[in-house]
């Protein structure tokens, strides 16, 4: 199993051939115009034509924990970046992230299970001490679950936020038909002696 996991972790980290490509997957893609094409043009696979080799691209560069360090450190403005961002840019993360980590050089948000969610550059500048007590009495209070924090705040005397949603009726006005007045063309030359805006009002008899 260990040797497994050494053998994917070294393919991921370096270019491969199409002979290692067939022998991990069974599949020739020299063989399968369709699925070279496919890999070639992928966006997260880089393609040595010289060399005939193919390698995985990940998001960001990272070949040890130096680089994931440098990372965080040009990122440091924007806040913390999300662990599963970088998991595909570097097979031995996990270890890097808890070596950098017990150095204290930067600060790990975890998951329920331990796990690493975001991490962040320790900016030593902003640390700030902090008295003994304080971090005694802030690690003792417990943080109700979500289901049960509305029962919380009711006994402790709060009250949750209650949004209401008004549903605005915007007025219609009418709109006024506008009367236009056609204008006739006579086209038969024979009535081109009749004023057709007046009533007709038939000659009287002699």
């Amino acid at each position: 199993m260990e040797q497994k996991e050494r053998r994917n972790q070294l393919d991921s980290n370096h270019p491969q051939s199409v002979v290692s490509i067939a022998s991990r997957t069974k599949v020739d893609i020299s063989k399968n115009p369709a699925l070279w094409e496919k890999l070639v043009n992928n966006e997260k696979i880089e393609y040595d034509s010289v060399n005939n080799m193919f390698s995985y691209k990940p998001t960001y560069q990272i070949k040890s924990k130096e680089d994931l360090l440098s990372l965080l450190i040009s990122k440091r403005k924007e806040g913390g970046m999300d662990y599963k961002d970088l998991k595909d840019s570097y097979s031995k993360l996990s270890s890097a992230v808890e070596e950098l980590a017990g150095e204290g050089v930067i600060l790990v948000v975890r998951n329920k299970d331990g796990n690493p969610r975001v991490l962040f550059y320790n900016d030593a500048q902003y640390n700030t001490p902090i008295d003994a007590d304080f971090k005694k009495m802030w690690s003792e209070i417990s943080i109700p679950d979500e289901t049960d924090l509305p029962k919380a705040l009711e006994e402790a005397g709060l009250k949750t936020m209650e949004v209401f949603e008004k549903k605005i009726t915007a007025e219609v006005k009418p709109k006024r038909s506008k009367t236009r007045h056609k204008r006739i063309k006579i086209t038969n030359t024979h009535l081109s002696h009749i004023d057709l805006s007046k009533d007709y009002v038939p000659n009287a008899k002699k």
